[in-house]
């Protein structure tokens, strides 16, 4: 079970990392793998999103892939960074590409949502053994007939209302900048 949590952490943790600094490294610098755009193509979409300005919500969005990757991907706070991750694939999902339908190949939610589900299902089921949370962890007999500790620290303790009130709020912004992209004048008119 151990060695599933790992790759279940490391897969979307890394593959966040990757999608954050794709924003944050600008293109000249990016190594060819990378296919980074910068911070400032970054910024010129989401402003055509109606994220305004464009350039906060770049920082704001590449640091929560980043920060919330890397805490996945260690196993470190697992559930601090499923609501960083989850507050931008929400607004990802809300404001790009719930338009397109649901596969991938037309652009829909469907990858947003496999990443969104895979970190969910890491900070319900806890980061496994091989992680840096489990080091700290107290080894104690008495546990939950699932495998995880039946008393967790108080971080852990709220971690779903945290990451609920996260979302509803990734929800709310990108409902309104996707109320703002509809309404806005078209150049076609």
């Amino acid at each position: 079970m151990s060695t599933a949590l790992l790759v279940l952490r490391l897969v979307p943790g890394l593959l966040f990392i990757g999608h954050g600094l794709q924003k944050l490294v600008p293109a000249k610098y990016s190594p060819p793998l990378l296919k980074s755009i910068g911070p400032r193509a970054a910024a010129v979409f989401f402003e055509q999103l109606g994220l305004r300005p464009g350039l906060p919500f770049v920082f704001g969005a590449a640091l929560a892939e980043v920060g919330g990757g890397l805490l996945i991907a260690a196993g470190l706070v697992t559930p601090l960074g499923t609501a960083l991750t989850a507050a931008v694939m929400t607004t990802a999902i809300l404001t790009v590409h719930i338009r397109k339908g649901i596969w991938n190949a037309d652009g829909g939610f469907e990858f947003p949502l496999v990443l969104l589900t895979m970190t969910y299902l890491v900070s319900a089921l806890g980061p496994g053994s091989f992680s840096i949370d489990s080091l700290g962890r107290c080894r104690q007999l008495d546990r939950h007939p699932l495998g995880r500790l039946r008393h967790r620290p108080r971080w852990r303790r709220g971690r779903h209302r945290a990451a609920a009130g996260l979302l509803t709020l990734a929800s709310a912004l990108a409902r309104k900048a996707w109320d703002a992209g509809r309404h806005a004048p078209s150049a076609a008119h």
